[in-house]
């Protein structure tokens, strides 16, 4: 590969550490998910602390290479041909984990969704069960 600029390696290095970034906060969602699946809330809220800080640690990076991405297309013009590759590949992988990402993120956000209607549902249950109960013992009551 043909010598690229600072600031083309600086932009390359950025993106390949939020790719790596963004692989731990797979891990860590897909373990989040797992918990809430088995209502291990607490330790699933455990995970949410870790998930924070690989995500401010992308976004440090972000800050970091903004300046390179806005400048994109003067990077890329002066780039020899056989070094674009690598940031096709990197940013493929970006795109490839932020919709994983996307998809646990969303599963776990319905699995959670479900779990609060059916913790609100059990008052009511055990509300009509109790009720059916009374009517029941009422009715036993006039037949005798």
């Amino acid at each position: 590969m043909a010598e690229v600029s600072l600031d083309a390696q600086t932009l390359l290095t950025g993106l390949k550490d939020e790719a790596s970034l963004y692989s731990r906060v797979i891990s860590l969602s897909t373990e989040e998910l797992k918990l809430v699946k088995e209502a291990e809330l607490e330790k699933a809220t455990g995970l949410l602390t870790q998930k924070q800080q690989q995500l401010e640690q992308v976004a440090a990076i972000e800050t970091r290479i903004k300046p390179h991405k806005e400048r994109w297309a003067e990077i890329k013009a002066g780039l020899p041909p056989d070094s674009v590759g690598p940031f096709q590949t990197v940013l493929k992988e970006l795109s490839d984990l932020l919709e994983k990402l996307i998809e646990i993120e969303r599963e776990t956000e319905d699995t959670l969704s479900k779990q609060i209607v059916t913790v609100r549902k059990i008052p009511a249950v055990a509300a009509e069960e109790q009720a059916r109960k009374a009517y029941g013992a009422q009715k036993e009551k006039e037949k005798n």
